[in-house]
């Protein structure tokens, strides 16, 4: 008896280069979208944060964050940055001024696109 396991390793070729693409589409869904979400709550944050806020947008920062096992990247206001650490009074407010919620705001148009490129990633495979 012969058993021809060509189509087997095939196969397993075949899912390997899908893992190696989806990984590299990923990554850039990911990096493009964080970019995306940082631009948006700076924009948000430069119609709320007025006068008194001028340095707080450009304090909104994004930086991918080393994993091997998983694409994760941040998107905030950085405290080392001038009015970063105002961050929290901005965007949850404090006794002094309301809640703005820009990077909620952000995130909240932002989440159907993201959920979107995932979706064609996926799709793609098919």
């Amino acid at each position: 008896m012969d058993i021809d396991g060509s189509e087997l390793l095939a196969l397993v070729d075949y899912f390997e280069d899908a893992k190696r693409e989806v990984a590299e589409k990923t990554y850039t869904l990911v990096k493009q979208h964080a970019q995306e979400l940082r631009d948006e709550w700076r924009e948000n944050a430069k119609l709320t944060a007025r006068s008194h806020g001028k340095h707080y947008p450009k304090a909104i920062t994004t930086e991918q964050i080393p994993r091997a096992d998983m694409i994760e990247w941040t998107v905030g206001p950085e405290t080392r940055r001038k009015q970063g650490d105002m961050g929290p009074g901005f965007e949850y407010g404090s006794r002094n001024q309301p809640p703005h919620l820009d990077g909620a705001r952000a995130a909240i148009k932002r989440e159907p696109l993201f959920l979107k490129g995932l979706d064609d990633i996926i799709r793609g495979l098919l």
